[in-house]
This record gives C-alpha cells, structure tokens and sequence, in this order.
C-alpha cells in the first residue's frame, strides 16, 4: 500500500475519510460507485466532501466493491497529536452528544 497522505483539514470541517481520495486513485466517479451500490450520487458526494459520513458496513461495501482495504479509506488516529488531537476530540463530542439517544421524550 502506498504511503497514505492526510488531507488538508479546513478549519470549519471535521475531515474523517478519505473517500474522495481513494475514488480519485481508483478513477471511479461518484456517479459510478453510486450506482454500483444504490445510492444517489449526491449522497455519495456528500460523503466524499464529509459532509455526512456512511455507516462502517457501507466503507465495507465500497471497499469491496473497488478492491481496497477498509482501512485506505480512514485518516489515522496515530498521527493526530497535541493540540490538533485535542481540537478533534471537542469536535467528536459535539457530533456524539447531538447523536446520543437518551430515550428521553422532549
């Protein structure tokens, strides 16, 4: 595997995955890999901008579709350190507390 380069993150977007790199490596569209797995490309382009992102079955689908490992299609957590590493975990704690389900009625 080649040497997995992290992309620039702009200071308002949590970047998470690497899909639209490796689409981009394997020369296959949005429209394509929507296609091949039922999706609309728009929904596939809004998690190659990480706009949303898919569940973990979905990288698994998409990994097997276009051949490559699960684990291409991640940033890694070993090289986020300090201060960056601090900023991301405040980030994830909003995206996980406006995703918890307390079973409570508003």
């Amino acid at each position: 595997m080649s040497k997995i380069m992290t992309p620039k993150r702009k200071s308002a977007h949590l970047v998470m995955n690497r899909l639209a790199v490796v689409l981009k490596e394997e020369r296959v569209s949005n429209k394509d890999l929507a296609e091949a797995l039922g999706y609309e490309p728009a929904t596939v382009s809004k998690w190659a901008t990480n706009t949303i992102q898919p569940p973990l079955a979905t990288f698994f689908r998409i990994a097997l579709t276009i051949n490559r490992d699960l684990k291409d299609f991640f940033i890694s957590s070993k090289d986020i350190e300090g201060e960056e590493k601090k900023k991301l975990l405040k980030e994830l704690a909003v995206i996980a507390e406006k995703g918890k389900r307390t079973g409570k009625k508003n």
